[in-house]
């Protein structure tokens, strides 16, 4: 998620249950005075040092105003001391959404307070509770800033809504990024609500055997997203392809997301899996990624890893990042590698890489490598053309 949707839904999360279980409280009428004008309900309100008590009487004031204080309850919004996408605001649009979304919309462009994803995201969630199709052909209307935070929103309040055609409204969008980002979204709020195991059971009721694809793979990304990997991985484990058979993509799909959370688990499983390009690439591009987010992690995983087949992907990578500093230490990691193809291609790179950086150093060591004759000459031969 990306992980947009994580803080979309945080803000609205934390507004909603601010307002929930503050007015299932029996005393929750006594902070709001029917005597006292709301403005000044409301400046009062908002004025409150301690920021878990301000929401909450805020989100009584909000719960008994009617839509006529609205321009009392946007000024007092306008003199506060809250700042960009502030709960407050979040709350403040998620009510005002509700009888006037588009308004809402117009006002996140022009208070200061309100230009965040976690406000817009607010305005379109409340929206697409009450009128999703309205909500939903909105979207395109809104800055590309806020495209990502209209289309979880949209998504997650139509679907709680319990309206119809949400599915099939996505499903016939046409292809391209909108379409992509929507059924992202779609994938991370069936796994939310239904969990992993229910959101696989959900994959199995679409009819269209494209659409059923695309979505199995947002699904897969979503449960590993959402710490879910190990629930899904029986069912995905069944699915995984073998040897050279096109791979079903979900070793990567789990792999790459599931190591940033919890990276011996994710190796276990990866191991497990049967012989295979699928579980190669699953390998590799959960290793490249881990890399990238935690490197220190990655690099002491390297050192001590099992020199076993199923890692050899995994290594190949650390072998390339080895041969920057030591080439020779890792060539000659790569030669005890099992996987032919994979052995030459990466003894390949790192020489012709080498000859490049230091031509005498590894010239010398081409000389006297134990190589078949045709990766020598692939991995000397650009190298020894130029020195000609």
């Amino acid at each position: 998620m990306t992980r947009r949707g994580w803080t979309i839904a945080a803000g609205c999360l934390l507004a909603g249950l601010a307002i929930g279980w503050f007015l299932k409280r029996p005393d929750a009428q006594r902070f709001v005075s029917d005597a006292a004008p709301v403005e000044a309900q409301a400046r009062e309100t908002l004025a409150i040092a301690d920021p878990v008590d301000r929401l909450l009487r805020w989100a009584a004031v909000l719960q008994h105003a009617d839509p006529d204080a609205l321009p009392a309850l946007r000024d007092a919004i306008g003199h506060a001391a809250l700042d960009v996408g502030d709960p407050e605001v979040v709350a403040f649009a998620m009510w005002w959404a509700r009888f006037d979304p588009e308004a809402t919309i117009a006002w996140t462009a022009t208070e200061w307070r309100a230009q965040s994803r976690l406000v817009v995201g607010a305005a379109f969630r409340s929206w697409a509770h009450d009128a999703p199709q309205k909500a939903y052909a909105y979207i395109p209307k809104v800055p590309e800033f806020y495209s990502d935070a209209a289309i979880d929103a949209t998504i997650v309040g139509w679907h709680e809504s319990g309206k119809p055609d949400l599915v099939a409204s996505v499903q016939s969008l046409p292809e391209g990024a909108f379409r992509q980002h929507v059924s992202e979204s779609l994938a991370r709020r069936m796994v939310l609500a239904l969990g992993a195991e229910g959101a696989t059971r959900w994959l199995d009721s679409l009819q269209d055997p494209m659409f059923r694809d695309s979505m199995t793979m947002r699904v897969m990304s979503a449960a590993a997203e959402q710490g879910k990997a190990a629930e899904i991985t029986a069912w995905a484990t069944a699915k995984v392809t073998t040897g050279d058979q096109s791979p079903s993509g979900f070793p990567r799909r789990i792999g790459t997301r599931w190591i940033l959370r919890d990276p011996d688990a994710t190796w276990a499983w990866l191991s497990s899996l049967p012989a295979g390009a699928d579980r190669d690439d699953g390998v590799m591009e959960s290793y490249r990624d881990w890399v990238r987010y935690a490197q220190g992690a990655a690099t002491q995983w390297a050192q001590n890893a099992p020199r076993e087949r199923w890692s050899e992907p995994a290594l190949s990578i650390y072998a390339r990042m080895l041969a920057k500093d030591r080439p020779e230490e890792a060539l000659a990691l790569v030669a005890r590698f099992t996987d032919g193809e994979l052995r030459d291609r990466i003894t390949i790179v790192i020489t012709r890489k080498w000859l490049m950086k230091d031509p005498k150093a590894a010239s010398a060591w081409l000389a006297k490598a134990d190589l078949p004759p045709d990766v020598r000459a692939r991995a000397g031969g650009p190298a020894l053309r130029a020195q000609r």
